[in-house]
């Protein structure tokens, strides 16, 4: 059960999206206080460096706690602090929900069933690109970090997308999808999920440094279930 044991090990490194740097507590507690801002008015509020102060609250808006108005300068807007914690128990519902399945999914009849972990982002990229570069009827990726996915894996997309694989990603409200590619959009992801086939499947850390894979069944059709259920929403397409 070593593999077991760290799979947990890493699962509990999800929870980094609850802690937050000292600038990026500063920014969110002073644009609670305000209401709405721009990165000017924020930075000076909060004591913050104003080169920094933009970075700051893009990760803040990233991570879901605040939302952010198209313009010139662009202003930045509190979200409800009852609908921020609702996100956080939410996630906690789903991680511990994650866990109990997994740990019954393990212990069944008594049989191991093995999760490889991989660390090193790059390494971590790699897997994924082997994923993509081996689906042949359907990928669906669930994740917070779309825009760096978007980056990292654009071109094994395409390429999937060229032999006919379907590609379903779920992802926050404002990060775009590749073209093509089927989104649903959820806010309150936290960890990146990537299925493929329903025969492949890994769980990564938010900041992707570490992953868990698999190719068991049960597993993987669990983690398959679990990104139907989050699919069952309003669907779009980007073109």
């Amino acid at each position: 059960m070593e593999d077991f044991d760290k799979e947990l090990q890493q699962i509990a490194s999800y929870f980094e999206k609850f802690n937050m740097t000292e600038y990026e507590l500063r920014a969110f507690l002073a644009l609670t206080m305000l209401g709405t801002g721009t990165p000017d008015n924020i930075a000076e509020i909060a004591k913050i460096p104003r080169t920094s102060t933009y970075k700051i609250l893009e990760k803040l808006e990233e991570r879901g706690l605040i939302k952010s108005v198209e313009g010139r300068p662009k202003v930045f807007k509190a979200r409800n602090l009852y609908e921020i914690r609702k996100m956080f128990s939410e996630n906690l519902d789903n991680l511990f929900d994650k866990l109990a399945t997994l740990a019954d999914v393990l212990t069944e009849k008594g049989e191991p069933q093995l999760i490889y972990t991989i660390y090193g982002k790059e390494k971590v990229i790699e897997k994924m690109k082997e994923m993509l570069n081996g689906a042949e009827k359907y990928v669906v990726i669930s994740t917070p970090k779309l825009r760096e996915i978007r980056m990292e894996l654009g071109k094994e997309i395409e390429a999937a997308q060229s032999r006919n694989v379907q590609i379903s990603v779920i992802a926050p409200d404002n990060q775009r999808a590749p073209p093509g590619v089927r989104i649903y959009r959820n806010n309150n992801l936290i960890a990146t999920d990537m299925v493929v086939d329903g025969v492949r499947a890994i769980i990564a850390a938010p900041d992707l440094s570490a992953c868990g894979f698999s190719d068991n069944p049960l597993l993987v059709e669990h983690l398959d279930k679990f990104l139907e259920i989050l699919t069952m929403r309003k669907t779009s397409f980007d073109f």
